[in-house]
């Protein structure tokens, strides 16, 4: 059961009684470690997504959650069973491939059946299944189509019919919009999303798209290097990162290092200075976009002259890295066309520090 924070936008689980639960989990291979000591839990009836850039260890987690990789080290329980040395087909998981995986010779009522027949399902009731599936990923009119026929939205949600014809207890998805275009790419993960919610399965995904794990998830864990940075909500990981890597991984920002001085201002490297009340010590300013502002008359705080290094044009917005005295940031702003912003200009900006995180170094941090 699902229910609405009241602090967040977005999804949390009422109870904190795990589906799977990785402990000290480890893969190496050689004496090179894909994933090294990683412990996750996966809430009964949430999104959790697995991200990070290539080759921090995330699809090789969610292989081994999957069943089709063998940890060197640790265990993994679903429903309170140990899995770790269980092949795929007794794990109660359903997964969708990244390349979906449709067998090319089946009709897509086959392939949604194909599992159920292993199963040994009675007729009557995969069919019924069937229909169910393709009812819900609305694609009735389908199921005759081969694979070949189909559109990449349309082989994705089959796909994903296929994986929850079977009621698992667990959704495993590996990059499951790595194959669409952009636009498509949109409107399949808020069908997805439905989908999922609608059937209250609990669900772990991979993804390396930012954008994406901050939309659908209900908690994000970042990994880097085989191991786990931060796990959080969308809003914890990207209002409070815990490392410059999370901060800058997550979405624009800029990284300042400097030092927090006695009475809790910043000043960084370069002699930038932003009033707060942070804690001692050298730390790392995360200044997002929204941080940076044009300055106005009645803006509260100092104002910075920034000269344009770079403004890139997105339509909505303009992006602008900024040179203040000797540190650069990025800024997004909303400009007419007639006084956009050109390589050279200087700008007014203020910086509000209200929201702005500080994070203190590694040292000071342990």
């Amino acid at each position: 059961m699902l229910a609405l924070s009241k602090e967040r936008d977005n999804f949390v689980p009422e109870a904190d009684d795990l589906v799977v639960e990785l402990r000290s989990v480890s893969k190496y291979y050689g004496e090179v470690a894909a994933v090294s000591n990683t412990s996750i839990g996966v809430r009964r009836g949430e999104l959790l997504c697995l991200l990070g850039p290539s080759g921090c260890g995330k699809t090789t987690t969610l292989r081994m959650v999957a069943g089709f990789v063998e940890p060197t080290s640790g265990s993994i329980t679903i429903n309170g069973v140990d899995m770790t040395r269980q092949p795929p087909y007794r794990r109660d998981t359903g997964m969708v491939f990244q390349s979906y995986a449709l067998f090319p010779h089946m009709t897509v009522a086959q392939n949604i059946e194909f599992g159920l027949e292993n199963l040994k399902w009675p007729r009557d009731e995969r069919k019924a299944r069937v229909e169910e599936m393709l009812r819900l990923v609305e694609l009735p009119h389908l199921a005759d189509r081969l694979p070949a026929q189909l559109s990449g939205g349309q082989q994705q949600r089959i796909a994903l019919a296929r994986a929850l014809a079977m009621r698992p207890a667990v959704l495993l998805l590996d990059e499951p919009f790595s194959n669409l275009d952009a636009q498509l790419r949109l409107r399949m993960r808020e069908e997805l999303r439905e989908v999922v919610r609608s059937v209250n399965v609990t669900t772990l995904f991979v993804t390396h798209d930012q954008e994406e794990a901050l939309a659908m998830s209900d908690r994000i864990v970042v990994m880097n290097a085989g191991q786990v940075e931060q796990i959080g909500t969308p809003g914890e990981i990207y209002e409070s990162p815990e490392t410059p890597f999370v901060a800058k991984f997550i979405g624009w920002c800029s990284l300042l290092k400097g030092t927090v001085g006695p009475d809790g201002s910043f000043t960084s490297a370069a002699g930038l200075r932003l009033d707060g009340n942070w804690s001692a010590g050298s730390a790392t300013a995360v200044i997002r976009p929204e941080h940076v502002r044009l300055s106005t008359d009645d803006a509260s705080g100092p104002s910075y002259q920034g000269r344009v290094l770079q403004a890139h044009y997105y339509g909505g917005a303009t992006r602008i890295v900024l040179d203040l005295n000797g540190e650069q940031l990025t800024m997004q702003e909303r400009f007419p066309f007639w006084r956009h912003p050109k390589t050279g200009d200087l700008l007014s900006v203020t910086i509000s520090t209200d929201d702005l995180r500080v994070i203190p170094a590694e040292e000071d941090r342990r």
